[in-house]
């Protein structure tokens, strides 16, 4: 093959849009392809490319196919030179004339993935397992999402009937917004996607859902109820967003639907891959088609958006016609990191079968954080300083890069925040007996819990793992700090498992304290529900955990922190610098969000929205 960059899928390799691993599977073809030209790899590198930005899918019709290939050049700096749109207009007509038949099939009737890797269908070429996944998530939501008729004075009828049974942390009924109580009256008869930001509700609305659900289908008590979310990080926070609900309920509320609170509160929780049984050795899930879910069973899915189509093609298979389903997310936050965006998807298609909470109660008309979110001229609103006039506490700073002295710069402004939020963890984490089990009524109980809140108190969030503000830097510049304080000595330290433990229940995304008992063996301390858990060391692998002072944006998703830093990538056109990741970021913050940017990349973050290219219809 021409190996000169006047052969596009050579230039997307090149820059990294393409991999090495689809690099070598498109030196496969040939054996199944005969016909297999340079101008088929060049179509088949976007299509590949496209699947790495989140498309399933990319058109064949001229004009489009070239705006195609224009965006994607763009976003790596490559230059769009006419024979790559020679070379992708001769492919494109090539297929639709039934060439390269080995590999593209026409009709989903008509072959199977490991017979032909691609579909063309409608003038757009898929591989063909995103595009079963598309028939899959179409056929299941038309059957799954049927919106009813709403009851009139149901919604108001239900603020009343919450308010009678309910006390907040003052003392004062709880009142639901309007919204919330039409997304409750409804879940009742409906399956439903409930939407909407930060602090709107939407698992306290999932709470008196479930309640009325029951209360109204005692016979659904008997079926399961299962909490999920594609993190078992997000699949604990909405357990626990649940529980703190119950604790709204008054006592002889509480008495009358005993057996309703109990289903509710130990319901357990997973994730989404769990729910399904995944068995890592076959490729595939326990349960299917032929292997479905409980008929009845109850289903809420939290963090939607971070679901990718083959996994919701895969978990909507297994849901009956019978399964009550909610399926909860904010479709402003980033799509999942697997292609497609199923959440935005639906909520373009399904709109009578939404309902969008709009009304926050963390981020009120008067936040900072919240004018900042709405990213609606937060440049002139807030403006740029240089990062040494971080001011501790206050609700937004946008601090701007400069190339002189940047590295000097960043790491004064990373030794003020470890000085400010950090410094005294060591201290106390070294305080810790990892010896002892910790549950609440233990008097170790309130050092566990003052150590634990460094993991929610303050986190730094950067858009890249790599580079001079990438987290891994950042974690190594953190972890320095530490040992200097502590003179080079072992210390404690903030880690984040980065591999499920299944054996410990424990997965992907979950906080732990790395700290040492009086004769020096490690002890690494998870809080599960209440209780904190400790485990030695030595049951783990060396490399399922990662240090966390700082993490990516895409793994913050989910999580809260009274402090946030965040960092902005450095470089304009890089594919990170968009709305979604600004965004997730920002609202990850509950009292003070610090951004470092430049203007000109801030400005390009917000005006960069992800779009993603599915070709879900209904």
């Amino acid at each position: 093959m021409d190996k000169s960059n006047e052969n596009l899928m050579n230039a997307l390799v090149d820059c990294g849009a393409v991999t090495p691993l689809q690099r070598r599977l498109m030196d496969a073809l040939p054996a199944f392809c005969t016909d297999a030209g340079p101008e088929l790899f060049d179509l088949l590198a976007l299509l590949l490319c496209r699947q790495n930005f989140g498309d399933t899918r990319i058109p064949l019709d001229s004009s489009k196919l070239e705006a195609r290939l224009s965006k994607t050049l763009e976003n790596f700096g490559i230059p769009c030179k006419p024979c790559y749109k020679e070379s992708l207009q001769k492919a494109a007509r090539k297929i639709n004339d039934g060439g390269y038949e080995g590999i593209v099939g026409t009709s989903a009737h008509e072959h199977s993935f490991f017979k032909k890797p691609f579909t063309l269908k409608d003038n757009y070429l898929y591989p063909t397992k995103y595009f079963y996944s598309k028939l899959n998530v179409e056929q299941k939501v038309r059957e799954l999402f049927v919106a009813h008729a709403p009851v009139k004075g149901a919604a108001e009828k239900c603020i009343e009937n919450v308010a009678s049974f309910t006390k907040d942390a003052n003392g004062n009924p709880v009142r639901l917004e309007a919204e919330q109580a039409e997304a409750i009256v409804r879940g009742v008869n409906e399956n439903l996607i409930v939407t909407g930001g930060p602090g709107t509700g939407k698992t306290t609305v999932i709470f008196f859902l479930l309640r009325e659900l029951y209360c109204e289908h005692p016979e659904r008590l008997a079926y399961p109820l299962y909490l999920a979310a594609p993190s078992g990080k997000a699949a604990d926070r909405m357990k626990e967003s649940i529980v703190n609900s119950v604790n709204l309920v008054g006592s002889k509320e509480f008495e009358n639907h005993l057996e309703i609170y109990n289903k509710i509160t130990n319901a357990e929780t997973y994730t989404l891959h769990r729910l399904l049984g995944y068995k890592p050795n076959e490729n595939k899930f326990f349960h299917d088609e032929q292997n479905p879910f409980p008929e009845n069973a109850v289903i809420v899915i939290d963090e939607t958006s971070m679901v990718d189509i083959s996994l919701f093609g895969a978990f909507l298979k297994a849901v009956p016609k019978s399964v009550r389903l909610f399926l909860l997310g904010d479709a402003d936050q980033l799509p999942p990191v697997d292609a497609g965006a199923v959440l935005g998807d639906l909520l373009g298609v399904k709109t009578n079968s939404t309902v969008k909470l709009t009304v926050s109660r963390r981020f009120d008309k008067n936040s900072q954080i919240g004018k900042l979110a709405s990213l609606e001229n937060a440049d002139t609103l807030f403006g740029f300083k240089d990062l040494n006039s971080w001011v501790l506490g206050s609700a937004v700073q946008m601090l701007g890069l400069t190339a002189e002295n940047y590295c000097n710069e960043v790491e004064a402004l990373l030794t003020r925040w470890f000085e400010n939020y950090l410094s005294d963890f060591v201290d106390a984490a070294s305080q810790i007996n990892p010896q002892k089990q910790c549950s609440p009524q233990d008097a170790e109980y309130a050092n566990c819990q003052k150590v634990w809140e460094f993991c929610t108190q303050s986190k730094i969030l950067s858009a890249e793992r790599q580079g001079g503000i990438g987290t891994d830097f950042i974690n190594q510049f953190m972890e320095h700090l530490v040992l200097e304080k502590c003179h080079g000595k072992r210390t404690c330290k903030m880690l984040m498992l980065v591999k499920n433990q299944k054996t410990f229940r424990l997965y992907n995304g979950d906080m732990c304290i790395l700290c040492y008992d009086k004769s020096g063996e490690g002890y690494l301390m998870f809080k599960k529900g209440n209780d904190f858990v400790f485990y030695p060391t030595y049951l783990f692998p060396k490399d399922v955990f990662e240090l966390a002072y700082a993490s990516t944006v895409h793994k913050a998703q989910g999580s809260e922190y009274n402090h946030v830093l965040m960092f902005l990538p450095t470089r304009l056109g890089h594919p990170l610098l968009n709305r979604q990741i600004l965004y997730t970021g920002i609202t990850r913050a509950k009292k003070t969000v610090t951004i470092v940017a430049t203007p000109e990349t801030f400005k390009a973050a917000c005006e960069t929205v992800i779009e993603r290219d599915t070709g879900i219809e209904l």
